[in-house]
Formats: C-alpha cells, sequence, structure tokens
C-alpha cells in the first residue's frame, strides 16, 4: 500500500473518531442544557401569584353565643273543674269558673269576672244598645283606635260570621302591658237591637288554661 493510500485511509478514520465523540458529547450535555436554559427562563420572566378570593364573612355557630331563655314566677291560672251560671248587663247569660267574683263596670255596659289568683286573667260579658252601623264596621273602627292606644299591638283575626243566626265579628290580638304581653280572645254578635261582647283576656303565659275557660264560656253564652 502506497503512503497516499494511508494518508487517506488515517484522515478517514479521524473523521469518523471525532464525529463519534461529537455524537456522546451531545448525549451526554443536552439534558443539563435543558435543565440550566429553563432555569435561566423561569429567573427572568415575570412571577406569578396565585388569585387572591374575598373570604365570606363568618357566620358563628349556634353554640358560639350561648342563650338563656328567661324564666317567669308569674302564678299559673288553672282551669276550674266547676263553673257557676251568671247573668250581665243587655240580659246576657255565660258560664265563669267558680270562685271568680263578677262586678259590673262604670260604663254599665258589661261585667268582668277575674281570676282571684291571677287579677290580669278575666273574661268580660254583657250588652248595650247597638249602634246606627254594621257591626262589621263598629269593630274595624273599634280595631284600628286599639291599635293606636296599646304598644305592641298584634292583629291574629278580625274575623265576621255568624253567631246563633246573628251577625257576629271574632276578634283575637295581642298587645303588651306592664305585667306582660297579653292575649285577647272575644266575639261580638247583635241581637235584637243590642250588641252583646263575650271577651277573654290574660298574659301569654297563661293564656292555654284561660282558652279553655274561653270555650267554655262561649259554649255556654246566649242570647
Amino acid at each position: 500500500m502506497s503512503s497516499r493510500n494511508l494518508a487517506v485511509i488515517a484522515f478517514a478514520a479521524n473523521v469518523v473518531v471525532c464525529g463519534l465523540i461529537g455524537i456522546g458529547l451531545l448525549l451526554v450535555r443536552t439534558p443539563d442544557d435543558q435543565a440550566s436554559a429553563a432555569a435561566r427562563k423561569a429567573s427572568t420572566s415575570t412571577p406569578t401569584t396565585p388569585p387572591q378570593t374575598t373570604p365570606a364573612p363568618s357566620t358563628p355557630s349556634d353554640s358560639s353565643t350561648p342563650t338563656s331563655t328567661p324564666t317567669t314566677s308569674a302564678p299559673q291560672t288553672s282551669t276550674p273543674n266547676e263553673f257557676q251560671d251568671v247573668s250581665g248587663p243587655g240580659g246576657i247569660g255565660t258560664k265563669i269558673p267558680a270562685g271568680w267574683q263578677a262586678k259590673v263596670r262604670s260604663g254599665a255596659s258589661d261585667a268582668q269576672a277575674t281570676d282571684p289568683a291571677e287579677p290580669t286573667s278575666f273574661l268580660r260579658y254583657g250588652g248595650s244598645t247597638s249602634p246606627n252601623q254594621p257591626l262589621i264596621e263598629v269593630m274595624r273602627n273599634a280595631e284600628r283606635g286599639f291599635s293606636t292606644r296599646y304598644p305592641g299591638y298584634r292583629l291574629i283575626g278580625l274575623r265576621p260570621g255568624t253567631w246563633r243566626q246573628h251577625e257576629s265579628v271574632s276578634w283575637e290580638f295581642e298587645f303588651d302591658t306592664p305585667d306582660g304581653r297579653k292575649h285577647v280572645a272575644s266575639v261580638y254578635w247583635r241581637a235584637g237591637g243590642l250588641d252583646y261582647v263575650l271577651y277573654a283576656s290574660a298574659l301569654t303565659t297563661n293564656w292555654p288554661a284561660m282558652k279553655a275557660i274561653y270555650a267554655t264560656a262561649y259554649n255556654a253564652t246566649a242570647p
């Protein structure tokens, strides 16, 4: 083999070796170069922060603020086992608990029977000459006037109806007094030229017992 051929072979071998070395270096360095490039890009980019959210107003749980229920030492009206027959102004007749004292009031149009154990509980009953206007209008006027005079007034119902074939109005409401909140149930009816009333009043704490008393009087009242 001539020296010229040897030189050509040696040059070709050198090129192949250098190429292999270059490829090896490329394979070894690429991951680090990519990581470095990524790090440089991250360091030069604008940092971001998570979006801010406005927290909802906190709502304390029921147990976070302890509450207490006020108690009352007011005597409770008891439902009597016995009733007595009574009569009142306008010829009205009804029943009241035995032992309750009845007295005609100053206007002489009704009587009041009061619970001796709890003076805030009472029944009123009576009759007086009918005014020259429909009963419902009389009661609407009375309701409007009452609502402006007594604090905490709340109307439960003002309903026209019939009482033993007579024109009637039932009126139920509550209001505040110095003794406490009161509940009232009443019925007004017109018969024979007279307006009659049966009216029950008691503190709301005593109303369950008074309601039973009112029911007995209601069923017994005439005309």
